[in-house]
This record gives structure tokens, sequence and C-alpha cells, in this order.
């Protein structure tokens, strides 16, 4: 009788440690997790170093996705391609050397991650997402292969395009067949913009303007170049301006949270 008596204690420690255990993991909440923010940009390097970095120190079941959050105010296919740190590169290299698929890297949008001293900047961040987690805050989110940036021109000349004015006509054409597509054009510069780019960009927006699209279509400014730079011997400033197609899916094709 005794020892059906402690066999009996010895089950019910049993099953109340089992469910002790059960309550505990179903309180485990699987969140997503901050790993690096870019607040002043990062050359091809930089980014290359860090998706590796990421996938070595976080454990694979803690980064089932991706999310690469860009902190801005503009629409996402500007806030993508005016990002301090590049989240076309990023995806590149998660899907490309790492074997994520496409729909596993989600670009997203928010407002709420930018700094008070530069509310009109453009922050990148790169988020590990568990399987089951939410989402960090978003007002826009889109799996990788559901925006696409695309470089126009085939001469190619420090860091722009010697063509800029047929790819430029290029793009108004592609812009006017696709009306979620917006145009980008930068003049890279080193130090500061050349008075040959300054003028082909004054050049690009009276082209732009005269052909009708709306202002909200295209975007056209100088930009920091923040890769490698040559010092010796160094590289001269460049003359001639980079152009970019952006094209995003419908909205009903959006990824859910």
């Amino acid at each position: 009788m005794r020892l059906k008596m402690r066999q009996c204690v010895f089950l019910l420690c049993l099953l109340l440690i089992s469910g002790l255990q059960t309550v505990g993991q179903s309180n485990v909440e699987t969140t997503a997790k901050l790993f690096t923010r870019y607040k002043d940009g990062a050359g091809v390097n930089k980014l290359l170093e860090d998706v590796l970095t990421l996938v070595l120190s976080v454990d694979s079941k803690d980064r089932t996705k991706v999310a690469v959050r860009v902190c801005s105010k503009q629409p996402m296919p500007f806030a993508l391609a005016t990002a301090e740190a590049d989240p076309f590169r990023i995806a590149e290299f998660l899907i490309g050397n790492q074997g994520y698929t496409p729909e596993r890297v989600i670009y997203l949008r928010s407002e709420e991650c930018l700094p008070s001293e530069d509310p009109a900047g453009s922050i990148t961040e790169v988020w590990a997402i568990p399987q089951g987690a939410s989402l960090p805050p978003y007002v826009e989110a889109f799996t990788s292969n559901q925006v696409r940036l695309t470089s126009l021109g085939k001469e190619q000349a420090n860091r722009g395009v010697r063509d800029y004015k047929a790819a430029l006509q290029k793009l108004i054409q592609d812009l006017r067949a696709n009306p979620s597509g917006v145009g980008v054009i930068f003049g890279y510069f080193l130090e500061r913009p050349s008075p040959a780019l300054q003028r082909r960009l004054r050049e690009v927006t009276r082209t732009l303007e005269q052909s009708g699209l709306p202002r909200e279509r295209y975007l056209v400014r100088p930009k920091a170049w923040d890769d490698e730079v040559s010092t010796y011997p160094p590289d001269s400033e460049p003359k001639y301006p980079s152009v970019f197609v952006v094209e995003v899916a419908k909205a009903k094709d959006n990824a859910r949270k």
C-alpha cells in the first residue's frame, strides 16, 4: 500500500513538473531582435562582413527571416534607394551568399525609429526574426522580390554613366509604362560635387520636369559616395550622374505581418 502511495505521489509530481514546463514554454514569446543599425552609411565590405556575422553569431532558429528596416518618412521606393546602408545589397548578400529565399528577406519602412535630431534622415536597420515572431513596427512591408532596383545606362564612367541622357529617356519610358515605378538619379561625389556633375543634375531635372511626369515619381539629388575610395592615385570627382528605376509590387501583394 505504501509503495503504491509513493508511486502515485511520484507520478503526481511528474505531472505537475510537466505541466509547469508546458506553461513556461507557452509563455515564452519569440520576438524580433535588432542586430545592427547604420546611421552613417556602410560600404560593400562592411555589409558583407555584417551579414556573415549575423549568420555565424545568431542561431538559425532565431533568424528564420531577416527584416531590413529603413527609418524614413519617404515612400518605400525612395526610402530604400536613399538609405544610409544599401538594403538591396544586404538582401543580395543574404540571398546569394547565405541561402535565404527572397520571401525570407523582408523590406520594412518605419517612421518611429527616426532619431529626433535627424527626422528627415534615412537609417537602415537589420532585424533577426525567429519563427512565429511578429515583425518590428512598420508602415510599409514588401518581400525582397517585390521591390527591384535597376541601374540604367551602359557606359560606366567613375560612379556614373556617360550615356546618362539615353538612360534618362529609358527611365521616362519605363515610368510612363509602369505607374508603380519611380526614378532615382544620384550625382555621387567624394568631397563635393564637381561643377560638371552639378550642371548635369540641373539638366536632368529640367528634362524630367518637361517630361510631364508628376514630381513625386522621381528624385534627383547629389549623394556622398560611402564605399571605398582610392587615395593613391587619388580618385577624381565624378562628372556623370547614375540613373536608377525602382519598381514595386502592387499594394495588394504587400508583405503581411
